[in-house]
């Protein structure tokens, strides 16, 4: 009786997580225990699993082991493809990067951060951006996001693409403006074998071309929206708020349900670069207070309509219309301990790469923080010193409970234990300079009641509807920390 892996999965390892599967397809990796792993590894059609001499223990894992789909019986002397064979990285673990490959935009929005027309944070090189894809699979980054600003306008694009997929590195999304998404680009994915979610910006019925800075940008993102529905290609959305538009979120949101986008982020416009210097923030912005009444507001439409979409409203609100009963409080963390806990849990596994080859938490961060430049760059270092004992994993493997005994406020706040000091990006905002600042928008989410309202509006709206976190504080018995 022989088994061998499906052809579909690899085996890796990294420093400290040394037994885990790859899905090939997708990236998606899997950290096994050490038992089910020497399975795996035993499982390249030379071994006849039926012979007494086999450990009891492999005999154990081989059920489980096919029922998830990771091997199959074969004849004996199937060979494994040299690409499935073990591979151990020297650096630490690392799922996913978000990678600007380019500073500049074919686009003038009113908001953007990045002087992206601008290209405030340069072009690189062809060979730069060569070297970072070969350096991502090198250090076993499974898988990467294209961002930009617009990431479409760099003429080696399928260069890059093409780098990638060939290190292994499986790009899983594209963000764009929209305005170059055509059937030439979504064919060119195909005959990659790639399909990756197309995340477009759409700030509001009849609102999004005066943001974005020029005329028919609005048709050209419900144009990429309708083609890539058509085509069978995932859709995401991020909408901006401000003042003029708050009007048009529920319209839009139905709008996006209906071509049949699958997720949608929202949040309102942050006084910075170009929203800030050009004025727009005092004229047309929208406080944090008056973000969340709106937000609150659309509760009783979402709960009414249920569109057929996952929204995320701004860290307050979470829900999917086809899934009406549940519910999630994204800015509530749950955790025991705060030295159990990461500065920021996302980066921990998801990178950001800035436009300069850089490292960094996000792109929030990897914009506001200066001392970002103070990290060498992959092309200078090389991925897998990056992510061993560097400065930024240093800086990585930092523990949330710095930024609660660097804030005075915090030492004594009931809700530490669920906000942790909120985001560092939205920190960095708070207060600049300060990577370790209080996110002071997350500080009045909970200090003025509004997540008490959260609660209180869905149980009044639908009250079959469950939240996650809720019950996990009520088997701690910690509600009180919310409320």
């Amino acid at each position: 009786m022989y088994y061998i892996l499906e052809r579909r999965y690899l085996l890796r390892g990294w420093d400290r997580l040394p037994y885990a599967v790859v899905d090939g397809e997708n990236g998606a990796v899997r950290f096994l225990s050490k038992q089910d792993f020497d399975t795996l590894m035993a499982c390249d059609g030379t071994i006849d699993f039926s012979l007494p001499v086999v450990p009891s223990y492999m005999r154990e894992s081989l059920e489980g082991l096919r029922q998830a789909g990771f091997i199959r019986e074969c004849q004996r002397g199937e060979a494994l493809d040299e690409r499935q064979m073990y591979r151990r990285y020297p650096n630490r673990f690392m799922a996913a990067a978000q990678w600007s490959i380019t500073g500049g935009c074919n686009c003038r929005c009113k908001h953007c951060f990045m002087s992206a027309p601008d290209a405030k944070h340069g072009e690189p090189s062809h060979e730069d951006v060569m070297t970072i894809a070969r350096e991502l699979s090198c250090a076993g980054v499974m898988r990467v996001s294209i961002t930009g600003g617009e990431p479409l306008i760099r003429r080696d694009f399928w260069d890059i693409v093409d780098a990638l997929r060939e290190g292994g590195v499986v790009v899983t999304e594209l963000s764009t403006n929209g305005l170059l998404v055509d059937e030439q680009l979504l064919s060119k994915f195909e005959e990659r074998n790639l399909r990756p979610t197309i995340a477009l910006s759409f700030d509001g019925l009849g609102f999004h071309d005066w943001l974005r800075g020029m005329d028919g940008a609005e048709e050209a993102v419900r144009r990429a929206f309708e083609l890539c529905r058509d085509r069978g290609f995932a859709t995401s959305a991020a909408m901006c708020l401000w003042r003029d538009n708050v009007c048009a979120l529920g319209e839009s949101i139905d709008y996006l349900a209906s071509v049949g986008c699958s997720s949608l982020k929202v949040q309102h416009i942050n006084e910075l670069g170009a929203w800030s210097e050009s004025g727009h923030a005092v004229s047309r912005g929208l406080s944090q207070r008056e973000t969340f009444e709106a937000m609150l507001s659309y509760l009783s439409d979402f709960y009414r309509k249920l569109p057929a979409i996952r929204l995320n409203l701004g860290g307050f609100f979470s829900a999917d219309g086809r899934y009406p009963d549940e519910y999630r409080l994204p800015f509530v963390n749950t955790c025991d301990s705060l030295e159990n806990v990461c500065l920021c849990t996302t980066a921990r596994t998801n990178m950001y790469i800035t436009a300069e080859g850089r490292p960094a938490f996000c792109m929030g961060v990897g914009d506001l923080d200066d001392s970002q430049n103070a990290y060498p760059t992959i092309m200078e270092t090389g991925m897998s010193a990056c992510l061993a004992d560097s400065a930024y994993m240093q800086l990585n493997d930092t523990r949330v409970s710095a930024v609660i005994s660097h804030n005075e406020r915090c030492a004594t706040c009931r809700h530490r234990l669920l906000c942790l000091g909120g985001c560092r990006a939205y920190g960095i905002m708070s207060h600049p300079g300060d990577l370790l600042g209080i996110d002071e928008e997350v500080c009045t989410l909970y200090s003025e009641g509004w997540a008490a309202r959260v609660v209180e509006e869905v149980r009044r709206l639908r009250p079959s509807a469950r939240c996650a976190e809720l019950e996990w504080l009520s088997e701690r018995g910690r509600e009180g920390e919310l409320m």
